[in-house]
Order: structure tokens, then C-alpha cells, then sequence
């Protein structure tokens, strides 16, 4: 989403997840449920995206992209770096209880904290959907995305928006952190290894195509676990990677040329 609205790819968007992650784990630790803690934490994440927009991102926006992507990279290591100095560099965990994997004909699947992240990211997708489609919100977004100028005119506030979609992005962010931590381990290199994910379904679904992305992130996550059953772990991004060259050959405008005539017409 902030590659739509702002232009610009945010590496620091992985380190969104590591907060995310970590902000759980602070408040579980207080006593709260995993359910509360994971919510506070996406909240919290929502309003550390939109001041790092508003006191980072913002003053240096008219500078260009190339000011924008540099001044991202500079913010994930300082966010790293925040983050080891204050929770440590050990890996962590949640303190949740052990399931076994549900199985089918005999052969596991997937445990029930697995399934609840699928069905939650199925759920996640059909209302961004909604809310890009449907509020007013929404439809502000989508006008700064296509043409700033224009919206402006027509009574759109892009600074406002800017906020919403900073907000939206950083608490999505943040709750992804949150379900890495659940199915593995809470550690500082949780950030750098899923950029390299993000940005990868980023290129597949299409620069700057929001339903693009959400369908190469589906296709990428499934096949990856395919994979492994076949490959050892290690090669989960080797994978990926395959799953991407092998789409761009046949489309390179990325998913998104599936359904836009216009990205159809220049590939």
C-alpha cells in the first residue's frame, strides 16, 4: 500500500514485523491474552508507521525516490538496532501451549495456529478489499494512488491519506510479525528475512498493484510450503525466487497484467 500511495519501495516495512512481534511479547508479558496483546500490538505498530511517515519519510519526500528508499534502509537498521538494545539479541518465544499438526488420510498438515493464520489472512484480504472498494477512505486512497493532483482537486486530503495508509500498512505489518512469532521464534533477523519475501511478492503481483501483491503473496506462501516437501528448508527463498522468474517470463508486468488490459497490452 505505501508503494501505491507514497511511490516508493519501504525496506523498512520488514522491520514493522520484528516491533510487531516484540510489542506481543511485552504485553503478553503483563498478563494479557495472546488475543489482546496481539491486538495492542497492532495498533501500536499502525501509530509508530504513521510517525515514522510524518517526522522521517515526509521531510524528505520531495528530495525524490532514490532520498525516500535510502532514508528506508537507514530507518530498519536504526529500528533493528533499537529493538536488540532494548529487548536483547536471545531468541524468544511466546508462551503459548504446544499443538500437534492436524492431519489428512494420515499424512500433517498444518497445526491449529497455522490454519487460524490462513483463515486470518484470507479474512485480512477480503477487507481491504472492502474498505478500498467501499468507504470513503478507501476511495481517497485510491484516487492520491492514481493521481495526487487530482485528487487534491476533487476534495481528497493526501496528507490525511497518507496517514491512513502509513496506519494500515504498519498494523497489517505488525500483526504478520506477531504469527511469525506464534508458528516459530521471536529474534532480530525476523525483519531482514521477510523483506526479502515482501519485496519479492512486490515484484511478482506487480509494482504497485495492492490486489497483485495479496495474490503473489498467497501464491508464494503456498508455494513454498509445497516446496519444501520436496527440498530441504534452506531452499524456502531459493523457491520463492523460482516461483517469480518462472511467472515473469511468461508475464512481466507481474499478476496484475491478469486482469489489467493495460499492463496486458505492454507486456
Amino acid at each position: 500500500m505505501t508503494l501505491k500511495a507514497e511511490g516508493f519501495i519501504n525496506v523498512a516495512h520488514g522491520q514493522m514485523l520484528l516491533i510487531g512481534a516484540y510489542l506481543a511479547l511485552f504485553f503478553s508479558g503483563l498478563g494479557l491474552g495472546m488475543v489482546v496483546a496481539t491486538l495492542l500490538a497492532m495498533v501500536s505498530c499502525g501509530a509508530i508507521g504513521v510517525l515514522l511517515f510524518r517526522y522521517l519519510y515526509k521531510p524528505v519526500k520531495k528530495r525524490g525516490i532514490l532520498v525516500l528508499l535510502f532514508t528506508s534502509v537507514g530507518i530498519a537498521f536504526l529500528i533493528n538496532g533499537l529493538v536488540g538494545a532494548i529487548a536483547g539479541t536471545r531468541v524468544a518465544a511466546y508462551d503459548i501451549p504446544p499443538v500437534r499438526a492436524m492431519k489428512f488420510d494420515g499424512v500433517p498438515i498444518m497445526t491449529i495456529y497455522e490454519a487460524m493464520i490462513v483463515g486470518f489472512a484470507f479474512l485480512a484480504a477480503l477487507l481491504i478489499h472492502l474498505f478500498l472498494t467501499n468507504t470513503w477512505i478507501g476511495t481517497s486512497i485510491r484516487a492520491v494512488a492514481d493521481n495526487y493532483d487530482l485528487a487534491r482537486v476533487r476534495g481528497f486530503d493526501p496528507e490525511r491519506t497518507s496517514d491512513y495508509v502509513w496506519f494500515i500498512a504498519s498494523a497489517l505489518a505488525g500483526v504478520a510479525g506477531v504469527f511469525l512469532g506464534i508458528i516459530g521464534s521471536l529474534h532480530l533477523g525476523m525483519g531482514w528475512s521477510q523483506i526479502i519475501i515482501i519485496l519479492a511478492a512486490t515484484v511478482l503481483g506487480g509494482l504497485g498493484s495492492i490486489y497483485g501483491v495479496m495474490l503473489a503473496a498467497m501464491l508464494l506462501g503456498i508455494g513454498m510450503e509445497l516446496g519444501i516437501t520436496i527440498l530441504p528448508s534452506n531452499y524456502r527463498t531459493g523457491i520463492a525466487f523460482l516461483i517469480i522468474i518462472a511467472v515473469l517470463l511468461l508475464r512481466p508486468e507481474g499478476l496484475q497484467s491478469l486482469w489489467s488490459p493495460r499492463s496486458g497490452a505492454r507486456t
